[in-house]
């Protein structure tokens, strides 16, 4: 499916369409994808992210912070989310060696294993529920356009 070009460019677009239908879509794929790792690994949605975002860092670590920021929790939930994780073995927290005030904290190897099954039950739903609605040029061509969204409001595009 190709976007057509804007017939008169200095008329604004109304974004609010998409971004609704943006917001549709995100609220159902998160559903399905808190009920199937429930249902397969009894982890949230939200404990699947810190595992992953864990995962795709520097050394596996990040500061508590920074960790909050890439999930876009309050420090408080993340404290508490974190506090969960460490009692299943999945993360241990460790005081920040060049922040006496700080903490870091760091996938275990049980996360490590958790999180690989995880991802194969993330993978699926995410096949399930985009795959057959797109061509591999429009999820392509989607991933750019949020893409430029995130650089244009301070978002880390990657």
């Amino acid at each position: 499916m190709s976007i057509p070009s804007d017939p008169n460019p200095n008329v604004p677009l109304d974004a609010r369409p998409a971004w609704h239908r943006l917001l549709q879509v995100s609220s159902r794929v998160l559903r399905e994808l808190d009920e199937a790792l429930d249902a397969s690994h009894r982890i949230t949605v939200t404990e699947f992210d810190v595992l992953i975002t864990l995962d795709n860092a520097p050394d596996r670590q990040l500061r508590m912070t920074d960790l909050a920021r890439a999930t876009l929790l309050s420090s408080g939930g993340l404290t508490r989310l974190v506090s969960r994780l460490e009692t299943r073995n999945l993360v241990c927290r460790e005081p920040d060696p060049h922040d006496g005030r700080g903490f870091r904290a760091t996938i275990t190897p049980d996360g490590d294993r958790l999180l690989a099954q995880a991802r194969l039950t993330h993978d699926a739903v995410l096949e399930r529920m985009i795959s057959p609605h797109l061509t591999c040029g429009e999820i392509e061509a989607l991933e750019r356009a949020l893409g430029r969204v995130l650089s244009g409001t301070g978002g880390a595009a990657s």
